[in-house]
């Protein structure tokens, strides 16, 4: 009888090692090698058990972007078939608004995706959780330092950059033809730009409709205020003075805003344009130039009817020099946050490392010409494998300057920047009054 029991024990023991050694291999392929959380996930009994990740992003259901956006879901469940990730489809113009009223009824999707420009106002707010702890030392460390500064808010990492991108000159080839510019030489300093642009200007489509020089984005919107700082650091200017404090009311500044002024007044640019707008223009042969992130190229295919042909309309340069005497750019990133009601934040931080990580952004470079802001693989000749590519980097990591610091008042600060060069290229208004009025403004919001 004993003989009899003790082979039951030892036959229990061993089912016992294999159930657990299963359970083993089945966490190793959360731990996968796109370098998913290990520590989050492992031993965890959660993720045995169902989960669905809801994911708001304007992405989703753009045409350039859909298809990766859905290629990233199917590929997290392949390794985690447990977790679902559902989209909600928001447009990038209403994202903010409307994920801080489904906030406010404690139904915040759990991962949400946002832009520099009002990533403040949700790192200010309680409605989006700390991320060091989530994603580890050894993540967060891995952040180009300058964008997870512009994720960083009161010394805490709350949100994390994705497809970062600078702005970078793109020219049209076959309307610097028409014009008697050498369509393969962009220009290498703001006054060959506007030179460039005035005899561009000059030139009509079939149908008679305007063409621009230069375009500008300039419509009221916080997004304009951030891009703008492109052009106040090329011209030398700042926010802040050496001491910290802001005053805008100098010399350079003056400069920047005269420059929009002279855009508007010798028509070069749409006065109140989005840079979808910007895009939209440029894609149909009514724009020379202007300068945009990594966006384009997607976007071109599609809005001018011919597909990977339209490539070889364009160019796309370093930004050219001003009065600084070199090329003066800003980076930027799309991020993404977790949200307060996310019940499952270890896992939808998971699936951010899993779709920041070198497999999943190579698949995103490859589909939209994004770059990676981690460290240990964002110069990898992979992201780096042709001409835009390798210009995008260069722009980025050797002539972007840091945006400033996060300030829960920078999102209106930006708003106020885009409504006083609305204020200069549609009134005639004093450039003087103008910034005076700024200066104040920014005061009372960034001080």
């Amino acid at each position: 009888m004993k003989k009899y029991l003790s082979i039951i024990l030892i036959t229990l023991l061993c089912l016992n090692i294999f159930v657990g050694c299963s359970r083993k291999e089945d966490n190793k392929q959360i731990d996968n090698e796109n370098n998913s959380s290990k520590d989050t996930l492992d031993n965890n009994e959660t993720n045995l058990k169902d989960i669905t990740l809801t994911f708001a992003s304007w992405g989703v259901s753009e045409d350039s972007t859909k298809d990766i956006f859905e290629t990233m879901a199917a590929e997290y469940k392949k390794i985690n078939p447990h977790v679902t990730i559902d989209y909600i489809s928001i447009p990038f113009g209403d994202i903010k608004k409307q994920t801080f009223i489904m906030s406010a009824s404690n139904d915040a999707p759990d991962i949400i995706q946002t832009h520099t420009a009002w990533f403040s106002t949700y790192a200010a707010s309680d409605i989006v959780v700390p991320l060091d702890d989530l994603l580890g030392k050894a993540y967060v460390d891995d952040l180009i330092t300058s964008l997870r500064d512009d994720y960083t808010y009161r010394g805490q990492l709350m949100g994390v950059p994705w497809a970062p991108s600078p702005y970078i000159l793109y020219w049209n080839k076959e309307l610097f033809e028409q014009a008697g510019l050498d369509p393969e030489t962009p220009p290498k300093t703001y006054d060959d730009m506007i030179a460039y642009a005035k005899k561009i200007a000059k030139l009509k489509t079939d149908n008679g409709d305007k063409i621009y020089g230069f375009g500008e984005a300039a419509d009221k919107l916080p997004i304009n205020g951030l891009v703008a700082l492109r052009n106040l650091y090329s011209f030398g200017g700042s926010i802040y003075d050496k001491d910290g404090n802001v005053n805008i009311n100098t010399p350079e500044v003056k400069a920047m805003f005269t420059f929009y002024k002279k855009l508007a007044n010798d028509d070069l640019t749409p006065t109140s344009a989005k840079l979808k707008d910007l895009r939209n223009l440029f894609s149909i042969g009514r724009l020379g130039m202007y300068m945009d992130g990594y966006y384009g190229k997607a976007v071109y295919r599609n809005l001018s009817g011919k597909g990977e042909a339209f490539d070889k309309v364009w160019g796309a340069a370093l930004v050219p020099h001003n009065a600084t005497g070199e090329s003066v750019s800003i980076g930027e990133a799309h991020g993404l946050v977790i949200s307060k009601d996310c019940k499952n934040p270890d896992v939808a931080a998971d699936f951010i490392k899993f779709i920041t990580d070198k497999e999943m952004i190579t698949k995103y470079h490859q589909s939209n010409d994004v770059l990676s802001a981690r460290k240990s693989f964002a110069s990898d000749p992979d992201l780096n494998d042709n001409e835009i590519a390798k210009i995008l980097v260069d722009q980025l990591n050797n002539h972007s300057h840091a945006l400033p610091p996060n300030n829960k008042g920078m999102e209106q600060g930006f708003l106020e920047i885009a409504g006083a060069l609305q204020k200069v290229m549609l009134v005639d208004t004093n450039v003087d009054d103008v910034i005076e009025e700024l200066n104040n403004k920014l005061k009372g919001l960034l001080e």
